[in-house]
């Protein structure tokens, strides 16, 4: 399941207001200057959980400003193969889940179909509240008064499986199993009871189903702080770590999975032959049980080699790849971070589930160069079925071929945030909003290769906005125009800059060509473009229709834009409608187009084609 969106409601400096985070399904960078709620959102997603208890702690930390409880939505989307396997209906695939209190989460949508569609579960479930509570009545054996009236409220909770999540259902459940079990012990001997074998195998049936179901939840992990594995620890530092049982040292000598005493034993042991054995020992199963999995985990060309040794009263810890070995603090930033990351989920026992990782300013301590790499790294990740979330204030960390993964957060005066879901938005306080956007904007002239700006390498496309980056980029996919045909879309902040823009450009010798829309607005800069920089239209120029002349009583009637280019009968198939949402209708679209729900009209189809004919884009 992916999260698509979540609204954090008075938590900390969020309010009531602009307090809905969309999720890409698999990037999504938060952007903004200090103190502006950025970690107060990672925190409040990596409190939650959709299967465990909540710290009671997190429910008191109200905004002062607003003073109301704190309440988190969020809505997750079961994927098209997910939806294919469950049998769950694609048109509606969604659930939204309601965070109110520590072991209070409701939900309603697609995850409760899958309980209610469930005829064994229900079945059993049946069963139990028809019988158990008579069984007990007859065989009251290892039962007390305080058990018998607990029955009542597990009772609730199995009845409410398919609308609330039930924290402790196993240890609720295993309550009365154990009891069932004594009692069919006891009888044994005497006579086989088929009521209380009746009951133990409905509750066991119960117990694995909803562990099934559960499992196709998300979990959330929450990086709060990098650590680093070193290449080398003395003994004490050994020793230390075994004790506080703290620290990536600690994680990794778990995550082995071999004895804690051989790693003692390995340096401090008189006897040869011992010390020998544990150190084989302790190098075969870093083999298999790090080494393997990381290889898997990290989906890279070369196939890294973990190597440990005892040498000098210390750990070592090596690096091999091809031949070349290396201690560890000697590789890489971004192999060494993604090592880091692999432990850290082994010891947790999450490399091999549905994850969404939340990391606050990760790799702030790389250089440009690694940060690049830690970039495309976060991709592998995602490729995994994972989400991933991140704060920076590093352009190097913003993915410049995918703007519109970036979410500009803000402070009002009053001190409460604001989440703004494009870094677009008209609606920014003006007078933080470079600060806020200063990541995205020192990306635009950080590097001519890594930039949200000019391509000297691509036909650079200037469009009026956002939106005409997001139906841009969509419809070249659909289309499967390749890579190297592909131009470069560089999307304006309204019509009126766009010759500023173009201005950048010519002074920096790049290709471009300009689409407007046929409006007032187009017209006028339009005729900027043509009486200050000596552009053609239809040459460099270009409007949305490809009309040759503009003609005022057409641009003033019937103007067209972009969403013009969209026949009725596709905009049907979006929830978002252009009138309503402009921005957020058009990141349906992209959305949609991207991960292949959506089927096109040859309305739709040939309007685009003919506007990429027109601009060169495809023959």
């Amino acid at each position: 399941m992916k999260i698509k969106s979540i609204i954090i409601s008075n938590y900390k400096s969020l309010g009531e207001e602009r307090n809905v985070l969309l999720l890409e399904d698999n990037i999504t960078a938060l952007i903004g200057k200090n103190d502006s709620g950025k970690s107060n959102i990672l925190e409040a997603l990596g409190n939650i959980s959709f299967i465990h208890h909540i710290n009671d702690d997190f429910f008191s930390k109200k905004n002062r400003y607003t003073n109301r409880n704190i309440v988190i939505t969020a809505e997750l989307k079961f994927t098209e193969k997910e939806c294919q396997q469950l049998l769950i209906d694609s048109k509606n695939p969604k659930t939204v889940f309601k965070f109110y209190s520590s072991d209070d989460i409701e939900f309603e949508g697609a995850f409760s179909s899958i309980f209610n569609h469930d005829e064994e579960l229900k079945n059993a479930i049946y069963y139990i509240e028809d019988n158990i509570l008579n069984y007990f009545k007859v065989y009251g054996k290892y039962t007390t008064k305080k058990f018998i009236e607990s029955i009542d409220e597990k009772l609730d909770r199995l009845l409410e499986i398919d609308s609330k999540i039930w924290v402790k259902y196993k240890k609720s459940l295993n309550e009365i199993l154990e009891v069932l079990i004594l009692q069919e012990q006891d009888m044994a001997s005497r006579e086989y009871n088929e009521e209380c074998y009746t009951l133990i195998r409905h509750i066991e049936t119960i117990k694995s189903k909803i562990k099934k179901k559960y499992k196709l939840l998300p979990v959330i992990y929450y990086r709060t702080k990098e650590e680093e594995l070193q290449s080398i620890y003395n003994l004490d530092e050994i020793k230390s770590a075994i004790k506080t049982k703290k620290g990536l040292l600690y994680k990794f000598m778990i995550v082995t999975e071999a004895p804690l005493e051989e790693f003692i034993k390995a340096i401090e042991s008189n006897d040869e032959n011992e010390r020998n054995k544990c150190i084989n020992s302790i190098k075969e199963k870093v083999k298999y049980n790090i080494q393997k999995e990381f290889n898997y985990f990290y989906e890279e060309d070369e196939n890294v080699k973990i190597k440990v040794n005892f040498e000098n009263n210390c750990l070592k810890i090596f690096i091999k790849t091809k031949e070349h070995t290396t201690y560890l603090d000697e590789r890489s930033n971004g192999l060494k971070w993604f090592l880091n990351l692999f432990i850290d989920l082994a010891y947790g026992n999450l490399e091999n589930k549905t994850i969404i990782y939340l990391l606050d300013e990760p790799g702030v301590y790389l250089h440009v160069n690694a940060q690049r790499e830690l970039l495309a790294l976060l991709k592998n990740l995602c490729n995994k079925g994972g989400q991933v979330v991140y704060t920076t204030h590093s352009p190097y960390m913003i993915d410049t071929e995918d703007i519109i993964n970036v979410r500009a957060i803000e402070k009002d005066e009053n001190g409460v945030t604001h989440i703004f879901n494009n870094a677009y938005d008209n609606k920014f306080n003006s007078s933080s909003k470079r600060e806020t956007l200063t990541p995205l904007l020192k990306a635009i002239g950080a590097d001519i290769k890594y930039n949200l700006g000019p391509r000297l390498d691509k036909v650079n496309i200037v469009t009026e906005g956002i939106t005409d980056y997001m139906y841009f980029t969509a419809m070249l996919d659909y289309l499967g125009v390749e890579e190297e045909q592909r131009p470069y879309i560089l999307p304006s902040v309204g019509a009126g800059n766009v010759n500023a823009l173009v201005s950048i450009l010519i002074g920096w010798g790049c290709n471009y060509k300009v689409v407007l829309d046929y409006d007032k607005a187009g017209v006028i800069e339009c005729n900027k473009l043509i009486d200050s920089l000596n552009l053609r239209l239809n040459h460099e120029v270009f409007f949305i229709n490809c009309k040759d002349k503009p003609l005022e009583k057409e641009y003033i009637r019937n103007p067209e834009f972009i969403e013009s280019l969209i026949s009725e009968e596709d905009k049907n198939k979006l929830s978002v409608r252009y009138e309503v949402n402009k921005t957020m209708a058009a990141k349906e679209f992209y959305d949609k187009v991207i991960d292949k729900e959506i089927v096109l009209s040859d309305e739709t189809i040939n309007n685009f084609r003919r506007l990429f004919v027109n601009l060169s884009i495809i023959e």
